[in-house]
């Protein structure tokens, strides 16, 4: 039979530790989804989900070669989760960046061709030949 103080050490706090894991990585979530339904990143910082990312392969790693489970489990979906993070943040960049352009782009064409949009007074109406 296992004593109270290794029960609280090796099981209580590790799951503790996972399920406190989880959540953090889970922080973004919201903010994410609302920047997405958006279309733009807005003040949104999403340089830091690209470390989650790293960090979570390193532990989820160093879980599978000392085969612990509990620190597989508390990483494991923080890796996924900061995986659909940074692709939802590029998405968003590209997105930002693409609509920029189109809009410089059809504001140059615009200006490029400024003369083909001119109305001169003889189509408007008010005649100068007569």
């Amino acid at each position: 039979m296992l004593s109270a103080s290794v029960i609280v050490l090796e099981y209580i706090c590790p799951l503790l530790g996972t399920i406190a894991a989880t959540f953090m990585f889970a922080a973004p979530f919201n903010s994410v989804r609302e920047a997405v339904s958006r279309g733009t990143l807005g003040s949104l910082n999403p340089t830091p989900w690209a470390f989650m990312t790293g960090n979570c392969i390193g532990w989820v790693t160093y879980s599978y070669l000392i085969d612990n489970l509990f620190l597989f489990f508390a990483n494991a979906p923080g890796l996924i989760l900061s995986v659909w993070l940074n692709m939802a943040a590029a998405k968003l960049q590209y997105t930002d960046r693409i609509s920029k352009d189109m809009r410089r782009s059809f504001v140059q064409l615009l200006d490029a061709n400024r003369k083909s949009f001119r109305i001169s007074n003889t189509e408007r109406g008010g005649g100068g030949g007569r």
